[in-house]
């Protein structure tokens, strides 16, 4: 008789925390217990910033490890991930943070210059911004 996985990342993570999950396209190695951590100190981040259960925040991110890991928090915390396109001007970033009631905006070091611009514009407060 086999045994089966455990479900989820959360039970998987807690079983073998030294499992490698991810390859970044850089080729760097995330094990599954990295990629908690980092999940957890996000989901703190944002409890700390404001954000409850059925809050939502949006981010400005690659295709990355920093996006798995903004996903997983969302699920872990129970919060709506608005994912936004980087392609976009801050007036575009804006209008959607603003249009889904995202109460904090995460965004790559790479497009930080539209992330401002759309966070100054969205109203967002400084305690409520990230890179």
């Amino acid at each position: 008789m086999t045994s089966t996985p455990p479900a989820g990342f959360w039970a998987q993570a807690a079983e073998d925390p030294e499992r490698t999950v991810l390859v970044a396209p850089d080729g760097e190695e995330w094990t599954a217990g990295r990629l908690h951590t980092a999940a957890n100190r996000l989901v703190h981040g944002l409890r700390a910033a404001g954000l409850e259960r059925g809050d939502a925040f949006a981010v400005v991110l690659p295709n990355s490890a920093e996006f798995l890991t903004a996903h997983l928090a969302a699920t872990q915390a129970g919060f709506y991930l608005v994912p936004v396109n980087h392609h976009l001007m801050g007036p575009e970033i804006a209008w959607i943070v603003s249009d889904s009631g995202a109460k904090v905006l995460v965004a790559h070091e790479r497009f930080a210059e539209q992330a401002r611009r759309a966070a100054d514009e969205a109203a967002l407060p400084a305690g409520r911004r990230y890179a």
